[in-house]
């Protein structure tokens, strides 16, 4: 994929009450585009499953502008390839995410050469981090969790990080 052109890409979208499936413009990875410096993003072709009592579902609904704000966490439903600057060899660690409204735990990838000590910090640069063999669970409603291999999760969401 050229760093130049822009692609439809299917994610899945993690809201406080909602979790959507749609079409968002990537250049490049995913990574750049929800860390970069703009605070909104489109989406196409959206549909939506309530997770909370009063949100409402959405089908094939055409576009939507969301403030990355209020975005929990979001992943391509196709998993990427690793980047192509990823040639160092990686160390994983046990990560549980919380937030307000939802929990995610799986595995954050570190450098091997990074010290353990700056781990939180790696992930902390960006407003988004990735974790994978993620389990999502929604705080207070029964039988909602899922599994996916990765998430990108929202900082600003936080309430809580802990790292085995």
């Amino acid at each position: 994929m050229q760093m130049g052109s822009a692609t439809w890409t299917k994610v899945d979208v993690l809201t406080p009450y909602e979790r959507l499936t749609g079409e968002i413009q990537i250049r490049g990875r995913l990574r750049e585009t929800v860390n970069d410096p703009e605070s909104l993003f489109h989406l196409k072709n959206i549909s939506a499953d309530a997770l909370l009592p009063g949100a409402v579902p959405l089908n094939g609904v055409p576009e939507g502008l969301f403030n990355k704000n209020y975005v929990c966490g979001i992943r391509t439903l196709e998993p990427e390839p690793p980047p192509p600057d990823q040639v160092m060899e990686r160390i994983r660690r046990y990560a549980m995410f919380q937030g307000a409204t939802f929990m995610v735990s799986g595995f954050a990838e570190f450098p091997k050469a990074v010290a353990p000590e700056m781990h939180t910090e790696v992930l902390m640069k960006g407003r988004f981090f990735q974790l994978l063999e993620a389990t999502v669970t929604i705080i207070g409603v029964e039988a909602k969790s899922w599994t996916q291999s990765d998430i990108w999760v929202n900082h600003d969401q936080m309430l809580a990080l802990f790292l085995g």
